[in-house]
């Protein structure tokens, strides 16, 4: 009897270690630390003005909370970026670094900022302008309430659901070039199109068998 207590017992510690222990195990997303979001967001100007710029009350602040999300913030920073540019910074108020842009709306549904990468490095990305990323935010409880396109697009220019995910990439002189989430797409310098090269395997856009 007691052999078979300690075997049931043993049993019900895995399964409540497979299951989490009854908590929830999911993931869950930290905020990036404010220093950093306020970095970007100023880039080279003083924190004091350029707060004072970017909204009336900079703890309740829709673009700050924005660029809080991990996977805005990763895209924010790499597509603001244009190091070798004589492009010059935006201001604060409308735009991120050289290359970003973004619009803040206050609708009845809650707050809604709209980041794109701008035209004014479209010598570098192809169609920037077509790739968006639109964050939604409760005013009263100040969490984000949606992000589109979904954080895992954000985060992996190969991330896909279905085989309409997929998009083929060009090259110059070249037709084929590799495969991207259609978000990426518009990014590529020498262009996207919606070909037959690729398809989702695994939630990941690659080139397709070819057809014997």
């Amino acid at each position: 009897m007691k052999k078979l207590t300690l075997i049931l017992l043993l049993a019900l510690t895995l399964l409540l270690a497979a299951c989490g222990g009854g908590k929830d195990q999911r993931p869950h997303s930290e905020t990036v630390a404010e220093d950093k979001v306020v970095d970007l967001a100023c880039g080279a100007l003083s924190r004091k003005d350029c707060l004072a710029r970017l909204c009336a009350d900079p703890a309740a602040c829709p673009v700050l909370i924005a660029l809080a999300e991990p996977a805005v913030f990763d895209f924010i920073a790499t597509y603001a970026a244009c190091p070798d540019c004589n492009t010059p910074d935006f201001a604060p108020e409308d735009g991120i670094g050289k290359c970003v842009e973004y619009q803040t709306s206050d609708a009845p549904s809650g707050w809604e900022v709209t980041f794109w990468v701008s035209e004014n490095c479209t010598f570098r990305y192809g169609s920037p302008t077509e790739s968006r990323v639109v964050v939604r935010i409760n005013p009263q409880t100040l969490e984000i309430k949606k992000i589109s396109p979904s954080v895992e697009i954000i985060a992996d220019p190969l991330y896909c659901q279905n085989k309409a995910d997929c998009v083929s990439l060009s090259g110059s002189g070249v037709p084929f070039t590799g495969c991207s989430n259609s978000f990426y797409g518009p990014l590529n310098w020498s262009g996207y199109y919606a070909g037959t090269e690729c398809t989702c395997q695994k939630h990941q856009c690659v080139a397709a068998a070819p057809k014997k």
